[in-house]
Formats: structure tokens, sequence, C-alpha cells
């Protein structure tokens, strides 16, 4: 949930921009060799990961970046290799092309202060006026460990509904507030990247190109600016009012199964994995959902992200998947998903008996009431 501005060194504007080292220059404690600190972030499109020793708690990097850049600092106490999926002393920090940052912490790093960064500086606004509505998240975590275990009996089921509904509104009033802070600070780099992940895993395009045209130039042209841009671009293919890209792929059985088969009904296309515990929880939102239409109404077809065929045949005993239920096995790079412009799980797509797309990532109530439109019931 981090965010990056930048502020380039003077050069000819007709001239691409040039990467600058930025230094950071740090202070735990009194914490000595072997701990160490890890850095990672990405540059020029590869992920960089490097890590220093603590020499009386003081420790360095210098490293190259283009553009503000929001990278990861953890701390090993031993010295033994750390990732920052597993780390629990993580913090994030903004630096910038010729940036010297200065950061203090006690032992855990995650308490850190630091000055030299403009980005990190317009991050903590962005924080502060983000306050209540992480808070409104934090709150669901003690709800979350009573619901979200695997209990499908009917009352089981009704909580992970409720529960469902919670956090989504808590995710829509998020998501308000970042398109608010978007929209009173577009001369801040940070936007960009806020902007990015207000967007999620599918740009609406609709919703998103007029707050990406309302950022500064400086910030639009940027190399990340315009790549940004073109992921608006692509996204208005597989866009509501687009027609539905045709595919074909395996069922567990072996059988193909083609979206062309079911030309003239509405089809429900469910990302999901058998790895993704919230896609899990939505498989059984949805069949309580389509329970009321038929084949000859709806169809759904369940399309996993699996790698492991044994995994994804478990979760499909397990969860009793409505519907027609397709994968190539190929995790991330799943055909399908990457025709529909899906990087991230769960999602849906709703298409209708004409052929096109008419809505994207409806959840819940609102899935239940689009399909009541269609539909009836």
């Amino acid at each position: 949930m981090n965010r990056s501005l930048m502020v380039l060194a003077a050069c000819c504007i007709t001239m691409p921009a040039i990467a600058q080292s930025f230094q950071i220059k740090g202070k735990l404690g009194r914490l000595q060799s072997p701990a160490k600190v890890y850095i990672g972030y990405t540059y020029d499109g590869k992920s960089v990961y490097d890590s220093t020793y603590l020499d009386n708690g003081n420790f360095s990097f210098d490293r190259p970046v283009s553009y503000p850049t929001n990278i990861m600092l953890t701390v090993s106490r031993d010295g033994e290799a750390q990732t920052f999926f597993n780390a629990k002393d993580i913090a994030h920090l903004y630096v910038e092309p010729g940036s010297i940052v200065w950061l203090t912490s006690d032992e855990s790093i995650a308490n850190f202060e630091s000055n030299g960064s403009q980005a990190q500086d317009d991050y903590k606004v962005y924080e502060k006026f983000m306050t209540d509505a992480e808070e409104k998240l934090t709150l669901l975590t003690a709800e979350s460990s009573n619901t979200l275990q695997n209990d499908v009996s009917e009352k089981g089921l009704a909580a992970k509904s409720q529960y469902m509904e919670h956090f989504r509104a808590a995710m829509d009033y998020r998501k308000l507030k970042m398109k608010e802070f978007i929209q009173q600070h577009p001369d801040m780099y940070i936007s960009l990247d806020i902007l990015e992940e207000y967007a999620g895993a599918f740009i609406n395009h609709v919703d998103v190109e007029p707050l990406f045209r309302t950022l500064n130039d400086k910030t639009k042209t940027s190399i990340k600016g315009k790549l940004y841009l073109k992921k608006i671009e692509v996204a208005k293919q597989t866009a509501i009012g687009a027609v539905a890209p045709e595919f074909s792929q395996k069922a567990a059985d072996g059988s193909k199964v083609a979206l062309s088969s079911f030309k003239g009904k509405v089809v429900l296309l469910n990302f999901w994995a058998s790895w993704s515990a919230t896609s899990r929880i939505e498989n059984q939102e949805l069949k309580q959902i389509v329970k009321n239409y038929n084949a000859k109404d709806l169809v759904v077809i369940n399309v996993s992200l699996d790698e492991r065929k044994e995994e994804w045949e478990k979760a499909l005993a397990e969860d009793r998947m409505t519907g027609y239920n397709v994968s190539d096995l190929k995790f991330l790079r799943n055909e399908v998903a990457e025709l529909y412009n899906v990087t991230a799980i769960p999602q849906n797509v709703l298409i209708d008996a004409s052929g096109k797309i008419i809505a994207r990532n409806v959840k819940g109530s609102q899935l239940t009431e689009k399909l009541a439109g269609i539909l009836g019931k």
C-alpha cells in the first residue's frame, strides 16, 4: 500500500530519464554483525535483492533508480538470508534518484523515522489521510479469525458471506478515500502509485483514465506514467461493452470447454485457485448466489490458476464447485486469464447472451442484484 514521488535532477527535457543512485544511511540501535539489513525493490523491470552487515547499528546502501520507488527493508539478526514473504520486521520507504535518505530506528526497523526523500514525506501525508479507512480494515482482522475457518454448515456459510460483505464495504470506502487523495494531490508523483493500487488487478478505464489525465505532465510523461497508460489501453480490449474473447480449455476429466458452446446464454467466468483463501470463500458464496438458476439460464465456468493438478482436484472435491471447471495448469500464466487480462484472483467476468462483457468483478449482493436484473429471481 506504499506509493512513490519523483523529483528529477535538472536535465534537458528532450532527453530520456537517466537512472541515478539513491543513498540510504541508517542507524538501528547497536546491532552488530552477523546481523544484516536486506533491501528489495524493482528497477528496470527486474527485482533487486541485496544485503549489508550492521556495524554498531550502522548500515548504508547506494543503488540506482529511474524514478521515485518504494523499497522494502528488513533485518536478519543472525545474518541468515531473509525473504520479504515471511519477514515480520519490515520497513517500506520511498527513495528518489539522487536522494540521500537518513533512517533511524531502534532495533526494529519497522519503527523507523527518515528524512531526505520528498516522496516519503508525501507518502506520510497520504498515510494520515487514509487513517480511518485503514482502521476499518484493521477491525475486520478479529472478525476474520472467527469466520474464515473451514465451516461449510449453513451457519458457517452465512458468517462467511456476512464477513465478505463487511470486507467489501471497507475496501470500497478505502478506494473512495484513495480516489479523493488523487483528485486533491495531482501534483504528487505518489498519486500515480496510488492510482495503480486504486485500479486494482483489472483497470476500469472509464473510471481510471480520467484520474490519470488529472496528474501533472511530468508524472504522465515519466517512464512509469507511459507504461501505465499502455496498461489502460490494454484494459479497454476486455472492458465492459467489449465482445468476450473466445477460448477453449481442458476440464479436469480431459474434455474441452469452449465459450462458444454457450452462445445465447449468460456466462459467468470465475477466476480462482486452490491456494487462494479468499477465492475459496467466494466459491462457497457463489454457490449460494447461483443455486436458483439452471444451466438453461446461467453457465458458470470456473477457471483455475492452479499449477498442480492434484491440488486443483482436491479443492474441486472439497468446494463442490458449481458449473464447469477448467485449467491449463499454467499458474498465473493461464491462457484464459491472460486473454481476459486477469493478473490476480479472485476475479470474475459476466457475459450476456449476445457475447458481450457486461460486468467485471461484481461480488456478493451486487452479483445477486445483477443476475436478478438480467435473469429474474
